[in-house]
Formats: structure tokens, C-alpha cells, sequence
């Protein structure tokens, strides 16, 4: 089974954020990168984006709250279109980017409180699903499956990503909970979701070097299960939308 492994990098030049990322890259087949808002600079995501090029691996908008002190993980209570247009101004400074670098944008992933707020609220749901229809509906929208977000985004014809983390245990509500940092447990997690069949993706842990052991862990235990790492725009770019081409001409 085909299965793509994401994780977020480019969140800036601090020492910690690249060190993150020299741990990431070798591991990943999709690059979920901030987009500056809640996280990121227009250097780093320019960098993330070579980067992904480089090592031809896909490229996805981590999209979140405008709350940089607190980095995207307090929910912000936002008008639904005031939303989607907070969501379409990430989208348009990542792809921007990454169209300099010959690269385009093929997914979108709610980051930190926007991604739990997405499971179950319908106006953040609807507002990000909205945003993607008025940006790129060619665009695939990542996220838990049974979750209002992707829900919404079926209902709406856009295609989805059922995301597993195994490094998080979910609460009886569904909602995520616990982090397992045990790296045999974790990867062992991920082997039987994946053999499960009912999950496409899987978000490696990054945040410390003990999460960063389990995601090597993780690639690893489903290589020797098997498993294809591999992006599901790995063989098949979408188009450039018309208003980036006309950009790119000048």
C-alpha cells in the first residue's frame, strides 16, 4: 500500500526549527509548510519549498489562526468569512513562493487550534472548505477521518486525505489526546493503521527530538512492513491555475 508521510517544516531560522527540519526531510513524502501567518517567514517557506523541489517531495499549506505569539495553537473565534479570507491570503503567499521555485501548492492541512476546531465546528470547517473552492478546488484537504472538515470538503466535491498520528491517542470524543512517545509503540501504531486500510496519510511527530526518534521509527517499521512511501501528486501535478501562469508571464 501506498501511503504518504507528512510533516511541518519551514517554520523558521532559529536553530531548533532547522534542526527540526534536517531531521524531517529524509522522512517525509508531502512537506506541510506554514505559511507566515501563524508561523514561518517568507525566507523559510521560500527555503521549504526549494527544499521540496530538490528532493521532489510534494508540498502542502499548513494553514492556521493569525496568532504569532501564540503560534496558531489558541482557537480564535473568527467571523467564518473573515476566516477564509485569512486562509486564501496563506494559500496565495505559499503558492507564490512556491511558484518561484517551480513548484505548486497540491494540499491543505489546518495547523495546531485550527485543525481541532476543524474536526467539529461547522463555521471553521465550512470556511476553510470555502476558501480551497475559491482558491484551488483542485487542492486536497487533509484531515481525521469522520471530521466535520472533511465531511464538508466531500460534500463539496473536494478530495480528502485521512490523516493518522500515531503518536496521539484520541479521546472518547474523538478528539486527539495523550502523546505516545515510546518509539516501538509508535511505529507500531502506525503499521496498524495503515494496514487498516482506512487512512492515507500519516503525520509524523516533530515537535522534540524524542518525537523526531519516533517519526524515523515510523518510516522505517512501514518500509519493512511493506508500504510504499510516496505522495499521492507524486506522479500527477495539478495545473497552475490561470491567475498564477498570468503572474508568472508577467
Amino acid at each position: 500500500m501506498e501511503i504518504d508521510l507528512t510533516a511541518e517544516v519551514g517554520h523558521g531560522l532559529a536553530e531548533s526549527a532547522t534542526e527540526a527540519d534536517n531531521a524531517l526531510w529524509p522522512l517525509i513524502s508531502t512537506a506541510l509548510v506554514p505559511c507566515g501567518i501563524h508561523a514561518g517567514d517568507p525566507t523559510s517557506i521560500l527555503r521549504a519549498c526549494s527544499e521540496a523541489v530538490t528532493r521532489e517531495v510534494a508540498l502542502g499549506a499548513a494553514v492556521g489562526y493569525a496568532d504569532r505569539i501564540g503560534g496558531g495553537e489558541r482557537f480564535v473565534d473568527y467571523d467564518p468569512d473573515d476566516l477564509a479570507a485569512t486562509i486564501i491570503y496563506q494559500l496565495g503567499a505559499l503558492d507564490g513562493l512556491a511558484l518561484a521555485e517551480q513548484a505548486r501548492v497540491t494540499c491543505v492541512r489546518p495547523s495546531g487550534a485550527l485543525f481541532e476546531a476543524a474536526r467539529t465546528d461547522r463555521n471553521h470547517a465550512w470556511a476553510l472548505v470555502n476558501a480551497v473552492l475559491d482558491y484551488d478546488p483542485t487542492l486536497t484537504i487533509v484531515g481525521l477521518p469522520d471530521s466535520r472538515l472533511l465531511q464538508t470538503a466531500e460534500r463539496n466535491g473536494i478530495s480528502v486525505a485521512r490523516e493518522f498520528q500515531p503518536h496521539r491517542l484520541l479521546n472518547a470524543n474523538g478528539s486527539l489526546g495523550a502523546v505516545v512517545t515510546d518509539p516501538e509503540a509508535v511505529a507500531r501504531r502506525a503499521v496498524e493503521a495503515v494496514s487498516s486500510g482506512g487512512y492515507t496519510c500519516v503525520r509524523l511527530p516533530w515537535h522534540t527530538a524524542a518525537e523526531r526518534a519516533c517519526a524515523k521509527g515510523v518510516r522505517a517499521a512501514l518500509v519493512e512492513a511493506g508500504h510504499v512511501v510516496a505522495a499521492p501528486s507524486a506522479t500527477a501535478q495539478p495545473e497552475v491555475p490561470v491567475h498564477l501562469a498570468v503572474a508568472a508571464r508577467g
